[in-house]
C-alpha cells in the first residue's frame, strides 16, 4: 500500500495501519479513564453507548422489514411479561435511522461526556442502567412499547442543565432556558398526541435520573430532591481522596464532583446539620463573581471543551457557592 508524498511515493507501513484499529486496555484505570481504546479513540461509557446505537442503525437498515434481530430488543410489554426480561435493558439500543436520531446521539455524547467526567465511568454506567431499567419496567407494566435513545438522552441533557443552569449556549441563552424549552416541547408533543402513558414514562425517567444523580452527589442546588439511603441510611457519595494536611475543603479524585460544606444548605442525608460557615465578605463575593464571569465568557467563546478539568471543577464549585448565597 502506498501514499502520495511531496518527494514522490512512499510506502505506508502495515504496522501503522494496524495501529489505527488496535484495541488496548488501560492498566489501572481511574474513574475518568476509558474502558478501552480503539486506536486513538477513548471508549468511555458515553462513547460505548453511542457506538452501540450507531451499530443498531446499520443493523436496522440491513434487516429490512424482517427485523429478525432488533425485534428481539424492543420493549414489548407482552414479551417482557412472558419472560423476555432483557428487553427492559436493551430498548434504548434499538434506533431507526433518522435525522433526529443523529441530533440525539450528538447531544447524548456531548452532555453525557460532561456528566461522566463528574461521576466517573462506573457510576455513570450505573446511572444509565437505572435510567433504562426502571422506566423499562414501568413501560412494561403500563403497556407502553418503547425503543430508542431519546428518553435517556433527554434525562442526561436535563441533568446537565440542572447541574449547570447558568452556563450559556449559543446566542448567550442560559442552559436552564434551553432545558425548559426542550422539556416543554416534549411534553406538549405528548399532550397533543393524547399520550398520557408517554408523559408518565417521561416523568418516571426524569425522576429516576434526579434521584440517582442526587444519591451520587450531584444536584446539591436542589436540596428538596431526596438522596436514596444505601447501606444503613448512608448515602452513596462520590469517592473522596484522603485529605492532605493544612487543607480544609477537598476535591475528589478522578473527575468526581467537587465536595465541601457548600454542597448543601440543609442537613445532609444522614440528618446531620451542615458545618457553620463564616459570612462571606463583599470582597469575596466580588472576587468569586468575577472568576465565574471569566469562566462563562470562556465557555461562550470556545464552548465547554475550552475549559480544562480543573476549570470545570472550579465552575461547579463557584456556581454552587453563588447559589448558596442567594
Amino acid at each position: 500500500m502506498r501514499r502520495a508524498g511531496s518527494a514522490g511515493i512512499e510506502p505506508v507501513p502495515w504496522r501503522a495501519m494496524a495501529g489505527r484499529f488496535a484495541v488496548s486496555f488501560p492498566g489501572r484505570g481511574g474513574p475518568s479513564d476509558p474502558w478501552f481504546r480503539i486506536g486513538t479513540l477513548d471508549v468511555t461509557t458515553t462513547m460505548l453507548v453511542v457506538l452501540m446505537c450507531v451499530v443498531s442503525i446499520f443493523v436496522w437498515a440491513a434487516e429490512g422489514t424482517e427485523r429478525t434481530i432488533t425485534r428481539r430488543l424492543f420493549l414489548w410489554p407482552d414479551d417482557v411479561l412472558d419472560g423476555e426480561v432483557w428487553r427492559v435493558l436493551t430498548w434504548p439500543l434499538v434506533n431507526e435511522p433518522d435525522l433526529w436520531l443523529v441530533i440525539s446521539l450528538a447531544l447524548f455524547w456531548y452532555f453525557g461526556s460532561e456528566i461522566e467526567r463528574l461521576l466517573g465511568r462506573k457510576r455513570f454506567g450505573i446511572f444509565l442502567l437505572l435510567v433504562t431499567i426502571i422506566p423499562g419496567v414501568v413501560g412494561a407494566v403500563i403497556d407502553l412499547p418503547q425503543l430508542g435513545i431519546r428518553p435517556v438522552e433527554m434525562a442526561v441533557f436535563l441533568l446537565f442543565v440542572v447541574e449547570f443552569p447558568y452556563i450559556r449556549f449559543f446566542f448567550g441563552i442560559p442552559a436552564w432556558v434551553m432545558g425548559a424549552v426542550f422539556l416543554g416541547v416534549e411534553v406538549l408533543q405528548l399532550l397533543g398526541d393524547r399520550n398520557e402513558r408517554g408523559i408518565l414514562f417521561l416523568l418516571v425517567t426524569l425522576a429516576v435520573a434526579a434521584l440517582t444523580a442526587r444519591t451520587m452527589g450531584l444536584l446539591a442546588n436542589l436540596p428538596w430532591v431526596p438522596a436514596v439511603p444505601i447501606g444503613g441510611n448512608r448515602t452513596s457519595r462520590p469517592r473522596r481522596s484522603k485529605p492532605s494536611r493544612g487543607r480544609g475543603n477537598r476535591l475528589s479524585r478522578g473527575g468526581d464532583v467537587v465536595a465541601g460544606p457548600w454542597t448543601s444548605t440543609r442537613g445532609g442525608p444522614t440528618g446531620a446539620a451542615p458545618l457553620p460557615q463564616p459570612p462571606a465578605s463583599s470582597a469575596d463575593m466580588i472576587r468569586d463573581q468575577a472568576e465565574l464571569d471569566s469562566l462563562l465568557d470562556k465557555i461562550s467563546e470556545s464552548g465547554m471543551d475550552g475549559l480544562s478539568t480543573d476549570e470545570k471543577r472550579r465552575l461547579n464549585e463557584l456556581s454552587k457557592r453563588m447559589r448558596g448565597r442567594r
